[in-house]
């Protein structure tokens, strides 16, 4: 007969059978090495028998149980060919149980196997497994919460990346137009932009390695830590007898969330957010990292002190069916999706996003933050192949569904309400696309301020599609006031300051002021021509208009005479008409010529 305190098979220890009758201590002891045989912990039988786990430690611990406790013990741990004897035998150590012999005159019956030595060895390992237990639980938790810092930071990462090959062509063309154009004080400073930009992506795709490696790293070790937890959980259910579980009602662990951090503005303010972003990603990688190196060590001497042997799949295994997409190496196909995007196959990106999309729904779940990402990249390349109505309709499901699973107030439910709004006026419709930014704005400026990159962009795409939805007038206003506090916060010579300002000009003209505008494109060629040179396209551009609204506002003679000139400058600078950017086409000059022969009649 065993010993008090251990179990009949595997080693996994019991608390001594609490009971004065030998008859049921003999029953206990019974079903607990029928237990150890089939290998169920606590947790698995109370979920194929009718009694919760806390009744099958007190029975098992020596209360004499029901008829239907003991066979549903022995069916549950018994292979078939040998349950009916097993059933008779627990059946008659029952009976015994329920009809012990009375004790001979003059002796006392001891409880069986409640000696004071083998309490205090319980008592102590209950101890020893519960601090375990709080242990691990507290390592699941840091591992989890590295694995969800991970995947965020996968999908800010990759939208980030998508941002700044954005700006990395755009800056590209802008030094260019500025090396055509001899503007070298500009040229300079875009160049530093470039330079900085192009640093910015490579490191961005260093972290984003760094996260895809924690994220796979964290979920591995978690799995182990599952299984351990599991064990240690059965472990204290065999040793409590009927004790209250002291697992049953552990701490809840809880992380408090970072303040947002405010971004710094100075002359290149998208360049400095990017640098903050990237510092901020590359911390919580390093946070992460120590985490993961942590509990690997302290993984690795538990299991070497407790002989607890977790296998892992080799490497050469086959079993690779709804692993992890991080264990299949996703990232190669949404790398070959990006360079094909970004080579000039917006379709054939977006037909790789697709296929995508379904993988992995299909294996991480449709609210997984990758299974998220990949699907506004699927929205971002069907608008790039073209198809505007279609990205609408993507980014207004993904809007939902961002809104439901991280919240309406997080950084991508934004962004993708942005997108959407975007895609909502290039699919047509100007009046629900200024309805959408006006609504985004209040929010951007309630969470971010209103002084943010991202909420005075929105104000300037809300003045824009209110222009297009036909109120010029209201379109003036947003931007007399965007111009006033682009000029406040980026500074005059600041590229969006600019461009606000010549919106400004042009929305002013077409409210019926023609007198107006010609005055502000009058300032805004003086400040063009200081900071960008007199033959950038942009100062060509400003002159363009302040020719028309010259001529709109009854000065036709010297609108000819502007016309003139600047038709010379445009030729002396960017030559043929294949050469103009879309400004100063042949349609656009053509239409000039038009409009101030209509005004010379």
């Amino acid at each position: 007969m065993p010993a008090a305190g251990k179990s009949g098979g595997g080693g996994r220890p019991w608390r001594p059978v609490q009971t004065g009758n030998p008859h049921a201590r003999q029953l206990a002891e019974f079903l607990r090495r029928r237990v150890d045989e089939s290998g169920k912990t606590l947790a698995r039988l109370a979920a194929e028998v009718p009694f919760s786990k806390s009744q099958i430690s007190v029975y098992l611990g020596g209360k004499i149980p029901s008829q239907a406790f003991v066979t549903g013990i022995v069916d549950a741990t018994v292979p078939a060919p040998l349950r009916e004897r097993r059933r008779g035998e627990a059946n008659r150590l029952l009976y015994d149980a329920l009809h012990p012999p009375e004790p001979a005159p003059g002796t006392a019956a001891r409880p069986a196997g409640t000696g004071g030595l083998d309490l205090v060895q319980v008592q102590a390992r209950q101890i020893e497994t519960l601090d375990n237990l709080n242990r691990s639980l507290e390592q699941r938790e840091a591992l989890r919460q590295a694995a969800e810092n991970s995947a965020k930071l996968i999908m800010v990462l990759l939208r980030m990346i998508h941002t700044l090959q954005d700006r990395v062509t755009g800056l590209t063309d802008e030094r260019d137009q500025l090396t055509r154009a001899g503007s070298m004080g500009a040229l300079e400073a875009v160049q530093r932009k470039l330079t900085r930009a192009e640093s910015q992506t490579e490191k961005a795709r260093e972290e984003l390695e760094r996260a895809e490696e924690k994220q796979r790293e964290a979920e591995e070790l978690a799995a182990r830590l599952q299984q351990r937890i599991e064990k240690l959980t059965d472990d204290l259910d065999r040793l409590r007898g009927d004790e209250p579980s002291p697992h049953d009602h552990l701490p809840g662990l809880t992380t408090a969330a970072s303040p947002p951090m405010p971004g710094p503005v100075s002359e290149d303010p998208e360049g400095d957010d990017i640098d903050a972003a990237l510092a901020r990603a590359s911390a919580i990688n390093d946070t992460d990292a120590v985490t993961v190196d942590r509990i690997t060590t302290e993984l690795t001497e538990t299991d070497s002190d407790t002989g607890l042997i977790i296998l892992d799949n080799p490497p050469t295994s086959t079993d690779t069916q709804d692993k992890p997409l991080a264990k299949q190496a996703p990232d190669a196909r949404v790398a070959e999706a990006e360079r094909i995007g970004h080579a000039g196959d917006p379709a054939a990106a977006r037909d790789l996003y697709a296929a995508l999309v379904a993988d992995h729904a299909r294996i991480l779940g449709t609210d997984h933050p990758r299974t998220l990402t990949t699907r506004y990249d699927h929205a971002h390349w069907t608008g790039q192949a073209g198809d505007a109505a279609g990205a609408r309709d993507l980014y207004t499901a993904l809007v939902a569904d961002h809104a439901r699973i991280l919240g309406t107030d997080h950084h991508d439910t934004l962004t993708t309400r942005y997108d959407h709004a975007h895609r909502t006026g290039q699919a047509g419709d100007a009046a629900a696309a200024r309805d959408l930014y006006t609504a985004l704005i209040a929010d951007r400026t309630r969470i971010l301020g209103p002084d943010h990159h991202d909420t005075l962009t929105t104000r300037g795409d809300h003045a824009h599609r209110t222009g297009q939805a036909g109120d010029a007038t209201g379109a003036r206003d947003l931007y007399t006031a965007l111009a006033a506090d682009r000029t406040r916060i980026l500074g005059t010579d600041h590229h969006d300051t600019l461009t606000t300002r010549y919106d400004h000009a042009h929305r002013t003209g077409q409210a019926g002021d023609a007198a107006g505008a010609r005055d502000l494109y009058t300032a805004l060629i003086a400040d063009h021509a200081r900071i960008l040179g007199p033959d950038h396209p942009g100062t060509l551009t400003a002159r363009y208009g302040h020719a028309f609204w010259t001529g709109q506002a009854g000065d036709r003679a010297r609108a000819r005479g502007l016309s003139a000139v600047l038709t010379a400058d445009r030729t002396r600078i960017l030559g043929t008409d294949t050469d103009a950017p879309k400004s100063l086409t042949s349609r656009a000059r053509a239409y000039l010529s038009r409009r101030l022969e209509d005004t010379s009649e």
